[in-house]
């Protein structure tokens, strides 16, 4: 009996390790691509895929901070406006609103 129990964990460890060593390698993930837009007519220089990738990872590096700044610039605009119609009187403000409807139609 004492001879039994090594046996035994020996033969569940071997067991145990006939799944480990025949599982399959994990494939490696095919390469991340970068998204974008070419600019209009880059498509008809000849461009390789390398330097397509390394357009789009700039554009990408740039994109959002230019949406910060143009998000930044709309604010401002807004605040230029308003600061603008506060120098004009009640009577100029419906002028003007009449004017700006009037262009609509």
């Amino acid at each position: 009996m004492p001879r039994l129990a090594p046996c035994l964990l020996f033969a569940g460890l071997f067991a145990l390790s006939g799944g480990i060593v025949g599982q399959e390698p994990k494939k490696d993930d095919p390469p991340v691509r970068a998204k974008g837009v070419l600019p209009p007519n880059w498509k008809k220089i000849g461009l390789t895929e390398d330097q397509v990738q390394n357009i789009y990872k700039i554009q990408g590096k740039y994109n959002d901070e230019i949406d910060k700044l143009e998000a930044k610039i709309k604010d401002l605009r807004a605040t230029k406006e308003k600061e603008m119609k506060a120098v004009l009187s009640a009577d100029q403000k419906k002028k003007l609103e009449e004017i700006l409807i009037g262009k609509d139609k």
